[in-house]
């Protein structure tokens, strides 16, 4: 259950139940409200979220930086729509996991091939012998390691479906 409050200046929340009490004739002294809302909500974030929450906070700056070089400035500019959507949300949606697997999908180099693609000019670009090249590698085997433990705390998730399905198995 989700409750928006409109906070009125100078009220204090009265007992508990976390609803505002205005003062007497607040109208009549004319006393706006702010445009500031509180949300109130009685259910714990899924678990999910918090995995993806922690890796953005700790890798969300290199996504960013991988992602404007493999995939252009729009790629880079989803990284920190995916990163302030995940602070404000309760639940991971089904379009957050499906931009993880964009994500992973970029990282993984796996529309390099297709000449139609910004991917395939930006990869040309590339030096194949820079320590970029190690960090796109690093960061595809977390984000992959993410997007299956996304998958065993939900079971139904089509997040896995949608990745390439060709996770390397280590032996």
């Amino acid at each position: 259950m989700l409750l928006l409050q409109r906070v009125w200046p100078a009220c204090l929340l009265k007992g508990g139940n976390g609803l505002l009490e205005l003062p007497l004739g607040a109208a009549l002294f004319g006393m706006k409200p702010m445009t500031f809302y509180r949300t109130f909500s009685t259910k714990q974030p899924c678990p999910k979220l918090g995995h993806v929450r922690r890796f953005l906070r700790d890798h969300g700056t290199a996504l960013a930086m991988a992602a404007r070089r493999l995939g252009g400035p729009a790629a880079s500019g989803r990284v920190f729509l995916l990163c302030e959507a995940v602070r404000h949300t309760r639940h991971l949606t089904r379009a957050q996991g499906s931009q993880l697997v964009y994500f992973h999908q970029l990282l993984t180099l796996e529309h390099v091939s297709d000449p139609d693609r910004i991917e395939c000019g930006l990869f040309a670009q590339i030096n194949l012998a820079s320590d970029f090249v190690d960090e796109c590698c690093l960061l595809s085997e977390k984000l992959g390691s993410l997007l299956r433990q996304i998958a065993e705390h939900d079971p139904t998730s089509d997040v896995l479906c949608q990745t390439s399905q060709e996770f390397p198995q280590v032996a």
